[in-house]
């Protein structure tokens, strides 16, 4: 098997505390501008040291507005991982879900909802360490959708994704207004800015399909979700691929500030099922946790029958 070497820095650091000086510098600036306008207003201040007093306040408002602006920026400019999810399905499987419809909620339903929602936490972090990730009992669990129905596995994973990431309501949104769709990805940033508050309940995940090649699995190792992510996988090539993805997920778990859900349809890894259940113990009739210290991988594994 591979070695995985855990990334140990986050992707965009260069760029997150260029985005954090940004918006730290209008910031203190602003600031400092309706604190003079406060003191002229109340007659202490001194109009002939307007621009000295001015440079005063800014270098005082500064290093506050930086430590929040640091905190702020990565959360404000993050963005869809499109090097290691695929918005849409891959060709091979695309076809199934074409005709999927929303209104589509068989009772498997339930189980994938409960299984994202398992061990996910409320999301806070203390307002004085917003680096600390969130108290999570799973930041990431494994899903194996089982059954004989290759189509219906795909338009049921399409179907959920698509409601789990509020895709359909954003076009639903747009259609009638190009402004309802903004306001409602607006109201969504503005939440996720502020990380001593709860998650909110409806909260869109971000959620789309694992690539079978090596490159992109091996992107995999870089990867920390933005927010709550579901990832999909129609096709995996070999049970050592699998294997691969898993040991990259249990080691990276740790620094995930957000739940990470990674949903195996059965077709992706013939076989991969009995071989999963094989290795782990059963805890509850539809959840296995593989806890054994010999296994390579620790897996929380959920068994889903489409």
């Amino acid at each position: 098997m591979t070695h995985i070497t855990p990334a140990t820095a986050q992707p965009h650091h260069f760029r997150n505390s260029l985005a954090g000086i940004a918006l730290a510098l209008p910031s203190s600036l602003l600031l400092a501008g309706l604190a003079k306008l406060v003191l002229l207003a109340s007659g202490l201040g001194n109009e002939s040291a307007f621009w000295h007093e001015l440079a005063l306040f800014v270098a005082l408002f500064f290093l506050p507005c930086l430590w929040l602006a640091m905190q702020i920026a990565p959360r404000l400019i993050a963005r869809y991982d499109g090097e290691v999810l695929q918005a849409e399905p891959p060709p091979t499987v695309g076809h199934y879900a074409a005709g999927a419809q929303q209104a589509i909620q068989p009772p498997v339903w339930t189980a994938l909802e409960a299984w994202c929602q398992y061990g996910t936490g409320t999301g806070r972090r203390p307002f004085h360490r917003p680096s600390t990730p969130p108290e999570m009992a799973l930041p990431f669990s494994l899903a194996v959708m089982s059954g004989d129905d290759t189509a219906g596995k795909v338009r049921l994973a399409h179907v959920f994704a698509r409601h789990l990431d509020r895709n359909d309501e954003l076009a639903a949104l747009s259609a009638t207004s190009r402004w309802c769709g903004v306001l409602l990805k607006l109201a969504v940033k503005w939440h996720e800015l502020w990380w001593w508050r709860q998650r909110h309940p409806r909260q869109p995940w971000d959620c789309g399909y694992l690539a079978d090649d090596a490159a992109a699995i091996a992107r995999l190792a870089a990867f920390r979700p933005r927010r709550p992510t579901l990832i999909i996988a129609t096709r995996l090539g070999s049970s050592a691929h699998l294997e691969q993805v898993l040991q990259i997920f249990c080691t990276t778990q740790a620094d995930y500030h957000h739940p990470v859900r990674l949903l195996v349809l059965e077709l992706a890894v013939p076989g991969a099922l009995t071989r999963l259940k094989n290795q782990t113990s059963p805890s509850a009739p539809d959840r296995v946790s593989s806890q054994q210290p010999d296994l390579i991988w620790p897996v929380d594994l959920t068994i889903i029958s489409a």
